[in-house]
């Protein structure tokens, strides 16, 4: 059976970095213009995003809601926005305050949701020592996108993957090996090394930091960089806020609406033991999805068993090994609830307590149904093609007809999944004199509970198909000989279930000075340490019973006749007319499935099976292998030293030197599983350890051509851990023959793994025109050391003496390179309603590569980096005036490497360039109250992924619209 995960072979990809240094600059001095920050109905003005799709002119319904809406949204502002003369002073609490700049004499500009919110952003970028990119909340409740991984697509190098309706992958500049932190400590999701960003939901945020390259004070474990999750605390407010949003969503494929709620309460006291502040933050997400997908597989050539045209033509062709239809369906939901504490007994002493927990539910009901082409159920010769047509140059099938005979028939795919991290923290921050000492202990858990089953058919009867191959890009088939809406059609093939849990906790412990030395030359001068204990834990077992031979109906199974016909995806494709059959009920199923591993047991006796199989099932789960679990504890050790530089030289240079060293030390524990004496199995404990020792120097610099033109430069060196499953020191030999002698041959981790190193080399030429005013263009090099790959190696393994072992090993290197290009502005200049116009527009170019060597039977060579599109680019339209704000958003990505196959066939798989257009739009009711709409993927453009080239197709995926009102209110 075909599992959709897009496993590659040769991918070489890991994970996590954050801090951020503030520092004095020379700016301009403000000129005559006044500038308004307000707190009613402009800073509380937020937009929210929405992807639109397919090509509005297709669409004439959509064409027109989106016209009207803008027009609505745009038109309302302009006669109050004219009337306000009276604007209030005061500055919005949760971002800082934006650097003022020129803006023409007498003239007044509004400093309001997207402005504040650019503003603010730009800020931490123009004055951060690091190489950084932000987004900043425009108001409470109001982030960019649905969440924190959508919303960073939006800035310059950062691309990600998409599946299930949502961004579920982040690169930076062409890697996936990311650091995560939250209020800058380390996060993660059980024994993996980091968090999934789309995690956090949008309206829980306060700001995303998204660190291209890192200085000695930030925190080791990302060659692609560093995103820093920064929540809100008490004391970014002036007093009591009461805030809160909500939204009713509408998925167009699962045609299901869902809600999206937050709520944050928050307030501070002056008392006889100093000023205390409290804040409580709850939010909740839920959506139900649906994703069609129709695929095809493709091998070279055709086997040569299975002839389809006269030999006389000569000519060999592709042809798919297997066609077929898969629905992915869901309930995903995202509660979390963040709280803070501070407290500030002294004006120049803060203490704090943090706590978060942030969980992940989600239920599957997959439905799939793969019909093989290549291959034969009785084993045999493949069946026969009847009416085939070639392509016109003959080197694909266009399309076919085909006898199949009796094929396994539809999977029902159910699964439930429950993930809950705990994180709470205590800290202080102490002013004394010159100095700056800050301290944070942070306890963190994890832990991740999955459970899934497959429910397997067989057709009762034998199936015919026509098939055509490149139909919109991909196969369209019609099955015949079978009722596929009539369970008695269906015969029960067997059960195949697993579960896995995973956990992991963490001590962490940061200490830091900030020392002003007051001397000009070396003005600043930083030091820190960090202790982190980790441990990891990692458990799977799984059991299958095929029972095809009893020819049960699948109505015989409990609750199976309880099913229905599944409902049809592919709202908007008509190519693929046959989309839907019986299938049973994920939900009754999972209600009765102890009724069902009953039926299993008895089945098993009738059918005479094994006693291996019958033990498996004697159990109410299946039972955990021993060969599936490692547990594992990592103690990092790290401190760092870092001056500040400042000199002139008819221009002004400052910047940064300094470095960060690195004791990591690893304990790994596991089970080997060696062949025994008469064909029996040994199970033996193993365990490892090991200890390596970086140091990661690293040094940049700023000239500052004007106040307003720089160019940074800065050299630095970081690293990414390997996995801790891929550490793992379990390893599992197997026995075989080779010309009448025993051979061996195993799999397994590598606990002697190193982690992934790279050198980073950074430009970047920023010119700040106006508050919300720059253009940059910015280049970067990495060399890249030790990619781990899953290669067949050469291991000595007592005392089977040199076997070839599947493990993961640093086998690769690479180099990327690429240049990125942004600019933003609003358009202040222009009269009346016009000024309320803005844009964003940046560009990426990214060339990367991996050497992998030679292995067994793996050609190796030059390999493009999977995942990695050379060309993205992003353009946003904003218009913000009085109470009305819009966004207009377009993402697009070229075509990248999916992933390698297996030696034998296609060895690249492509997904296609990919364009989305979403809409976000606001209106302030009054200074409480804000109405929101929302669409994301309002083209609806279908992805695409292919092998070889565009001729060859593999998948066409339908993924949805989500259409979305709602409110906002702040008290």
């Amino acid at each position: 059976m075909r599992r959709r995960s897009g496993a590659t072979c040769c991918s070489a990809h890991a994970s996590h970095p954050i801090s951020m240094p503030s520092r004095s600059r020379r700016w301009p001095k403000p000129s005559a213009a006044r500038v308004t920050t307000r707190s009613g109905n402009d800073p509380r003005a937020s937009t929210k995003t929405i992807n639109l799709g397919r090509g509005i002119m297709k669409h004439p319904m959509v064409a027109r809601l989106l016209l009207s809406t803008v027009a609505v949204v745009a038109l309302a502002p302009v006669a109050p926005a004219l009337a306000q003369n009276q604007p209030q002073d005061t500055t919005s609490p949760t971002t800082p305050p934006a650097a003022v700049e020129p803006a023409g004499a007498g003239a007044e500009i509004v400093v309001t949701g997207i402005r504040q919110s650019l503003s603010s952003a730009q800020n931490i970028k123009r004055n951060s020592d690091a190489i950084v990119d932000a987004l900043v909340a425009e108001d409470i409740g109001k982030f960019p996108d649905n969440n924190a991984s959508e919303a960073i697509a939006r800035i310059t190098g950062v691309q990600v993957t998409r599946y299930a309706d949502e961004a579920n992958g982040v690169l930076i500049r062409g890697l996936p090996n990311v650091q995560t932190t939250v209020q800058g400590r380390e996060i993660f999701t059980a024994d993996g090394r980091s968090v999934a960003i789309q995690d956090f939901p949008a309206q829980a945020v306060a700001r995303v930091d998204v660190f291209k390259a890192v200085t000695a004070q930030n925190l080791e474990g990302g060659i692609a960089g560093l995103i820093d999750v920064g929540l809100r605390r008490p004391f970014d407010f002036k007093g009591f806020e009461f805030a809160g949003a909500a939204r009713a969503v509408y998925n167009s494929e699962s045609r299901k609406v869902d809600p999206i709620g937050s709520v944050l309460i928050s307030d501070r006291w002056h008392t006889g033991i100093g000023e205390i502040g409290a804040l409580l933050n709850a939010s909740f997400t839920q959506t139900r999805y649906l994703n069609s997908i129709r695929y095809q597989g493709f091998q070279d050539t055709v086997p040569a068993a299975q002839q389809v045209l006269p030999a006389s033509v000569g000519r060999n062709f592709t042809f798919p090994q297997d066609i077929g239809l898969f629905y992915q369906r869901g309930n995903r939901q995202r509660p979390s609830i963040n709280g803070s504490l501070q407290w500030q007994p002294a004006s120049n002493l803060t203490v704090y307590a943090d706590g978060l927990w942030q969980a992940y539910r989600n239920k599957t009901a997959n439905d799939f149904f793969g019909i093989p082409i290549q291959s034969s159920t009785t084993g045999g010769n493949p069946p026969p093609v009847r009416n085939a047509v070639l392509s016109k140059d003959g080197t694909t099938l266009d399309s076919f007809d085909m006898d199949l005979g009796v094929v396994n028939g539809p999977t029902k795919q159910a699964g439930r999944g429950k993930t809950d991290t705990f994180q709470g923290a205590l800290g202080a921050r102490w002013e004394t004199g010159n100095a700056v000492f800050t301290t944070d202990l942070a306890y963190t858990k994890s832990i991740v509970d999955n459970t899934y089953y497959e429910f397997q058919t067989q057709l009762a009867s034998p199936l015919t198909v026509a098939v055509q191959l490149n139909a919109e890009r991909g196969v369209d088939f019609v099955p015949s000989g079978v009722d596929f809406a009539d369970p008695a059609s269906y015969i029960f093939r067997g059960l195949y279930e697993n579960r896995q849990r995973s956990t992991g906790d963490q001590w962490q412990w940061q200490g830091n000075l900030d020392l002003d030395t007051g001397s000009t030359l070396l003005p600043k001068f930083k030091f820190g340490l960090r202790y982190a204990d980790r441990k990891a834990n990692s458990s799977y077992g799984d059991r299958y019973a095929g029972l095809s031979s009893l020819g049960d109906p699948i109505t015989r199974v409990p609750g199976v006749s309880d099913g229905a016909i599944i409902e049809a995806g592919f709202h908007g494709d008509d190519v693929q007319q046959f989309r839907s059959w019986f299938a049973p009920n994920a939900n009754i199923l999972n209600d009765r499935i102890n009724d069902v591993r009953d039926y299993i047991r008895q089945a098993l006796v009738r059918a005479n099976a094994d006693a291996t199989t019958r033990q498996a099932w004697a159990s109410e789960r299946p039972a955990l292998n021993p060969l599936n679990a490692f547990s594992a504890r990592e103690q990092v050790f790290s401190g760092y030293a870092q001056l500040d530089y400042a000199f002139d030289i008819g221009i002004p240079v400052d910047g940064v030197i300094g470095t960060r060293m690195v004791i990591t030390r690893n304990t790994l524990a596991g089970t080997n599983s060696l062949p025994g004496a008469n064909g029996t199995t040994i199970l033996a404990p193993i365990a490892s350890s090991q200890q390596y020792v970086d140091v990661l120097p690293n040094i940049s610099a700023q000239v500052h051509f004007t106040d307003k033109l720089k160019l940074r430069l800065s050299r630095t060196e970081a690293l990414t851990r390997p996995g801790f499953n891929q550490i793992n020191p379990t390893l599992t030999v197997q026995q075989g023959t080779v010309g009448g002698n025993l051979s061996y041959t195993g799999n397994g981790g590598n606990p002697d793994l190193q982690p992934i190193r790279s050198n980073n080399y950074n430009a970047s030429l920023e010119y700040y025109f106006s508050r919300t005013g720059s253009v940059s263009v910015a280049g970067f090099y990495r060399e890249i050391q030790g990619f781990i790959n899953s290669l067949p190696q050469t291991v000595n393994i007592a005392p089977f003496g040199n076997i070839l072992v599947y493990r993961p090993s640093n086998s690769s290197s690479g180099k990327i390179k690429g240049i990125e290009a942004a600019a933003t502005t609003f358009f202040d200049f222009l009269p009346g309603p016009l000024r309320g116009l803005g844009m964003q527009a940046n560009f990426t170019y990214i060339d990367g590569e991996q050497i992998v060597p030679a292995a067994a039977n793996f050609a190796g060579g030059r390999n493009t980096l999977p995942g990695v599109s050379k060309y993205s680019f992003n353009v946003i339209g904003l218009y913000e005036l009085g109470p009305s704000s819009i966004r207009l958003a377009y993402n697009y990505r070229s075509a990248n490497v999916d992933g390698f196959g297996a030696p034998g066939v296609f060895t690249t798989v492509y997904s296609d360039a990919v364009g989305r257009l979403d809409l976000s739009a606001s209106y302030n009711v009054n200074d409480n109250v804000t109405l929101t709409v929302d669409a994301t993927n309002l083209l609806r453009t279908p992805y695409h992924s292919y092998v070889k080239s565009r001729e060859y197709p593999r998948d066409v995926r339908w993924e949805a619209s989500l259409l979305s009102a709602g409110v906002r209110f702040r008290f």
